[in-house]
């Protein structure tokens, strides 16, 4: 079953009085439970294509249905408040709040929703184990390595339940080995908890873990391999 899918999306922008097309009719289906890797090269509209996907920014043209809603029709609040519960997302520097733990870090979406902790224990303990964070979510950002930062970032991402996850380039910042483990957890949520993601990354290593692969050539995708 299809949780999303992004159809004809054109985004352009002017640049020194020019238009530049940063899609041109990119179009993808991903169906639940799937792990999907988009690649290409710097500058191709990768990362362009999932904000819009997740309902970050919005095209010039075409159209995104996201877990069963038409995103690309919904603004303001309304937009905030379905990516909120729908969406969640990783990016390549964590972007976690230097001033806050951990632990603080992760719990963001829940007070952002006004949830409480306790109705989300079970899902908070599963993370931090799944991660291997337990013994970190005391420490400040600037007291994590990298991987054990996107680790944190990972879990923010997934506290709320979303029905999907999307990362752009979660392992762009990360050393090799850092990279491989960041990696397999992902694997691991998507086996364990039937975790749909959307990955866009320029390393060959990630991608080939995926289920499908798309290339972004030219501001549209072509899909390369499926599992």
């Amino acid at each position: 079953m299809a949780i999303l899918e992004a159809i004809d999306i054109i985004k352009q922008y002017k640049r020194a009085g020019h238009t530049v097309t940063a899609l041109n009719r990119a179009s993808i289906t991903v169906n639940e439970g799937e792990f999907v890797a988009i690649t290409g090269v710097s500058g191709s509209g990768k990362s362009t294509f999932i904000n819009i996907c997740a309902g970050l920014d919005t095209p010039n043209a075409g159209s995104v249905m996201l877990g069963g809603r038409m995103i690309t029709s919904l603004y303001g609040d309304e937009l905030t408040k379905y990516r909120g519960k729908t969406v969640g997302f990783v990016f390549q520097s964590h972007k976690l709040i230097p001033h806050l733990t951990a632990y603080e870090n992760i719990l963001l979406p829940l007070n952002a929703a006004d949830r409480k902790l306790e109705n989300h224990e079970e899902r908070f303990k599963l993370l931090v184990d799944s991660l291997g964070i337990r013994d970190r979510l005391s420490h400040l950002p600037s007291e994590l390595s990298g991987g054990q930062a996107q680790r944190v970032a990972i879990a923010r991402a997934l506290i709320h339940y979303p029905r999907i996850l999307f990362a752009d380039e979660p392992t762009g910042n990360l050393d090799r080995k850092s990279a491989d483990e960041v990696v397999d957890l992902m694997v691991q949520l998507r086996d364990s908890l039937k975790q749909t993601m959307v990955v866009v990354t320029h390393d060959p290593k990630t991608a080939e873990r995926a289920d499908r692969i798309y290339n972004m050539e030219d501001g549209f995708l072509i899909e390369q391999r499926k599992r």
